[in-house]
């Protein structure tokens, strides 16, 4: 049964980054930071209503608690580089059942993804569902929900140090559980969306420039956008 009040996205980020430090609170316009933009965009999902902005306790990150006193969303703050059982003392604290696993790298998340895995979750009477199981969707738009229970007993079951960090591989990959995946009607695998490097960062720009500072686009909007403007089309270096 879907409890609304029991649903919520853990939006995972920290200042680390060794790749592009601080990327989250780069400008991608004017007015709006990357991390801005990404909360932004997750407030139009309709079937959740809470959002936690779920950092470290690393000095370095308590520059996140503007960021969602801004957004007036909850901060969590825990392990640096357990973020399995950042997101489980998160959920616990915060009597969520449910879990909507996003991470601050994806700032135009579409939130007609989420709402749609968030439905097919309940439907199908899942334990993980997402659009990451069969790689369809531009990398950028992971979405993953997965049962608070089902979590916790992934993590008993393997407690390396890499499902730690990386929260659902034992998840996605044990026949324990029970998985179910949303798939493009088309495969756009090999399009980078995601937030990693600084020419990503430029790639994003971009797309926010393009559809005129309105960061309310779907991920169909920027799909059809490559067809008249080839700097928006970003594939994947092998």
């Amino acid at each position: 049964m879907l409890k609304r009040d029991k649903i919520a996205i853990l939006l995972a980020a920290r200042s680390g980054s060794k790749r592009l430090p601080n990327k989250h609170f780069l400008k991608i316009n004017a007015k709006l930071s990357v991390i801005d933009v990404c909360i932004l965009r997750l407030k139009k999902a309709k079937m959740v209503n809470k959002i936690f902005l779920c950092t470290t306790k690393n000095t370095k990150d308590s520059k996140f608690f503007k960021v969602s006193k801004n957004h007036k969303i909850k901060l969590f703050r825990g392990s640096t580089n357990n973020v399995s059982e950042r997101l489980i003392n998160c959920a616990k604290e915060n009597s969520i059942e449910t879990i909507v696993r996003i991470t601050a790298d994806c700032p135009i998340i579409d939130p007609i993804l989420i709402d749609k895995c968030i439905k097919l979750h309940f439907k199908k009477k899942c334990d993980y569902t997402s659009n990451v199981l069969d790689l369809t969707f531009p990398d950028g738009l992971d979405v993953e929900v997965f049962n608070l229970k089902s979590l916790i007993i992934s993590q008993k079951l393997s407690k390396t140090s890499y499902n730690k960090e990386h929260v659902t591989p034992f998840l996605r990959n044990s026949k324990k559980f029970k998985k179910y995946c949303l798939r493009s009607p088309k495969n756009y695998s090999n399009r980078r969306w995601t937030l990693d490097y600084f020419n990503d960062f430029i790639f994003l720009r971009k797309v926010i420039k393009h559809f005129s500072n309105n960061i309310f686009f779907s991920w169909k909007d920027l799909i059809n956008a490559e067809k008249t403007n080839k700097e928006l089309i970003n594939i994947k270096k092998r």
